[in-house]
């Protein structure tokens, strides 16, 4: 088919084919039929469903994937209708063409139940001569070559094509040929009116729902996911102004449940690729490296690197000259929100290919001290254990090294295929030494299987006892030389990220008498290295996190001004680099000077994460909310399995259960959130092609689960839960 790519084609009744060649390749086509009847308030009907199908169709979800609009306007008669489906190509459409025809009019069923769209011509008591078959229509779409084709008809009683429609469905091209999918959608019953405006709200509240509160990430929608939303949309119209409209419904369907290409999916955002997929699950994200780039740019000093996190130059020293070593094994540890992952996440994105071709964020690598930036490409694999067993653990490894299973073990045992996989990929290399990175540890539901099933048949590789000498040894110093790997074997770098108890507490003590995680960690690799993150110099690291922060901060002219904001916030804050931060963002909306100086403020930051978040949510009516519903939403993603929490109907349903009272208007009052001071406590992922929301940090997921604190806890409850 031909048209203008992205624009709308007027076709009137004396030149119904005005479509012209677009460039490029032609993603799918949208075929529009409008047919009005001189009602001004139908005229104005049309326009806004026309306003919601080109927003819906006129954009792909990718670059240059926009739907060609050809569109016949007005007709007069029945030819003008017929030459137009000459004209316009429908019937021609190509195999590979994604073809959607959208049709509304005034219709009506005749005694024969034949259905026909009424033109301004039409003689109600001749509809054989002067009304348009609708099913004449619609099959111009459906027996073209297209193998996706979605009709939607919106007119009088336009349920009345579904029988006529099945018999002529039998004589279709290739009706059952496998990938095809024809969809045929009706808006109204029997003896029901078109839908103008309805129609128009119904279309755009399912736009809307798709564009953020589905979650649905990727870029087609099935016809399943497209019903269920118009389903929805008109039970909301239906309540909102006590309708009882029946809702559009399917009269041929295909493939229910297949994403396709008629479909675009309004909120769907293209993945930037900043790494490559090996390394995406602990390098920074997207949106991680955008919010540094946007805050802390342009800074000269050797002690910010511009794009993450400022100081912390000792440790990155460390992990530089470790990828850079021998096989061995390097543990990032801590106690929670001192900057484990962040430490981690530098390096690992940092050592990627591809995000250091990115002409984006060549600022980010020239500005960072070279002896902290480790060598290009030399972490090969970044896994998170987070929320992982000890089999979904070492499946990601394996396959991200491009291992796989050794299938002449027992199917039934696919941990045991896996080591043994890995041990046949460690043992046919001749040479190299291969990084990886495990984050999150603790975060593991079986992290003591995941050290016995997937780390301990690694030491051999890694400079610890062999793969068959599974037995605990003495400790040995945390600086020991690491061995070399068992000769003719590839040698493993292996860097773990663990969170752990600050040394001397309590807590610390009981651990060590548990054998903790940091414990066994060293168990099983003796000769491992041990960085804390939570050492001394940590105060001044913070400092600079928070200069960086407040980098540009309306109220922060004064050089000397901002470096005793940010060493005053550094003394509060501890070793918590997450308290700093949701700090420096309270700092950054408000008069800071003003708030340093309140000692209620201060003291709450003293009281640490808790602090912080009830200073927010006591404010969160600035942002529309009603501060227990605030609550009652974020303390939902809390309680998230997986990755997060999705947000679709089960977000509101959780939040509403945790209040034990309905929250009305929810989708919106979740948009004000995400929009508002509270979203810094929040980040999302993807999950199953959905976006999932969870806590910014496990620290804060235990607050929130926790929640509300007895007065006598203080940041050491949380800070000591390792």
């Amino acid at each position: 088919m031909q048209g203008e790519h992205g624009e709308i084609g007027l076709v009137g009744q004396t030149n119904p084919s005005q479509s012209e060649e677009g460039a490029g390749p032609v993603a799918g086509s949208l075929v529009i039929v409008t047919v009005e009847d001189g009602d001004p308030e139908f005229a104005k009907a049309i326009e806004e469903q026309l306003s919601v199908v080109t927003a819906w169709w006129k954009a792909g979800p990718e670059p240059g994937e926009g739907f060609v609009q050809t569109i016949l306007r007005a007709p007069e008669e029945r030819h003008d209708v017929e030459r137009f489906l000459h004209s316009s190509g429908i019937r021609d459409a190509a195999e590979d063409e994604a073809l959607v025809l959208y049709v509304t009019s005034h219709g009506a069923v005749g005694t024969s139940t034949r259905h026909f769209l009424l033109l301004p011509s039409t003689d109600t008591d001749r509809l054989l001569a002067t009304g348009m078959p609708t099913n004449e229509v619609v099959i111009a779409a459906l027996d073209s070559q297209a193998r996706h084709v979605l009709v939607i008809v919106n007119a009088c009683e336009a349920e009345g094509i579904d029988v006529e429609l099945r018999d002529l469905a039998r004589d279709l091209v290739r009706p059952g040929s496998p990938g095809r999918a024809l969809n045929v959608v009706a808006t109204t019953g029997a003896r029901s009116p078109v839908l103008g405006r309805e129609f128009a709200v119904v279309l755009r509240m399912a736009f809307e729902w798709f564009q953020d509160a589905a979650g649905i990430a990727r870029p087609y929608l099935s016809i399943s996911e497209f019903m269920q939303a118009l389903e929805d949309a008109t039970d909301r119209l239906n309540e909102e102004r006590d309708l009882s409209l029946a809702g559009p419904r399917t009269v041929l369907q295909g493939k229910l449940g297949t994403p396709i290409p008629t479909l675009p999916n309004p909120g769907y955002r293209p993945k930037p690729q900043v790494v490559t997929e090996a390394r995406e699950e602990v390098a920074a994200t997207p949106e991680e490296l955008e919010y540094w780039l946007d805050r802390a740019s342009g800074r000269a000093s050797r002690d910010d690197p511009g794009w993450y996190f400022s100081g912390r130059q000792e440790l990155n020293r460390r992990l530089a000259a470790f990828v850079k070593g021998p096989a061995g094994v390097l543990i990032v540890t801590g106690t929670a929100a001192s900057g484990k992952s962040a430490v981690l996440a530098r390096a690992v994105t940092l050592s990627d290919s591809a995000f250091r071709a990115s002409p984006r964020y060549a600022e980010a690598v020239s500005k960072a001290p070279a002896d902290t930036v480790p060598d290009e490409g030399s972490i090969h694999v970044a896994v998170s254990a987070r929320n992982r067993g000890s089999l979904s653990l070492i499946e990601a490894i394996g396959t991200r090294l491009g291992g796989e299973r050794d299938r002449t073990q027992p199917a039934a045992d696919a941990l045991r295929q896996w080591q043994e996989g890995l041990r046949t990929f460690f043992t046919s290399r001749q040479q190299g030494t291969v990084t990886v990175v495990v984050d999150g540890l603790d975060e593991s539901p079986e992290a003591g299987a995941c050290i016995r099933d997937v780390l301990v048949p690694l030491a051999g590789y890694a400079g610890g006892p062999s793969v068959a000498d599974r037995i605990s040894v003495p400790a040995q110093g945390a600086d020991s030389t690491p061995a070399e790997p068992p000769s003719g074997h590839s040698g493993l770098r292996l860097l773990i990220g663990v969170r752990s108890t600050s040394p001397g507490t309590p807590m610390a003590a009981l651990a060590t008498g548990l054998r903790g995680l940091l414990e066994e960690l060293r168990l099983v690799f003796p000769a491992a290295q041990v960085v804390r993150t939570d050492g001394e110099g940590v105060q001044a690291d913070i400092a600079a996190y928070v200069t960086a922060l407040l980098a540009g901060a309306p109220w922060g002219t004064d050089p000397k001004l901002m470096a005793s904001a940010a060493e005053r916030v550094a003394r509060h804050a501890g070793r918590s680099f997450l308290d700093a931060r949701l700090a420096a963002e309270q700092l950054r909306r408000s008069d800071g000077v003003t708030l340093l100086r309140d000692q209620l403020w201060l003291s709450r930051l003293d009281r640490g994460t808790v602090g912080l978040f009830e200073q927010d949510l006591n404010q969160v009516g600035d942002d529309g909310l009603n501060r227990e519903e605030a609550l009652a939403l974020l303390r939902a993603t809390a309680f998230g399995l997986g990755r997060g929490m999705p947000w679709a109907q089960v977000w509101p349903a959780v939040a509403s259960a945790l209040l034990q009272a309905r929250i009305d208007h929810a989708d919106e009052k979740i948009r004000r959130l995400l929009e508002g001071r509270l979203a810094g406590y929040l980040t999302h992922d993807i999950e199953d092609d959905h976006v999932v929301y969870r806590p910014a940090h496990e620290q804060l997921g235990v607050m929130l689960r926790q929640w509300p604190q007895p007065p006598h806890e203080t940041r050491r409850a949380l800070d000591e839960s390792g």
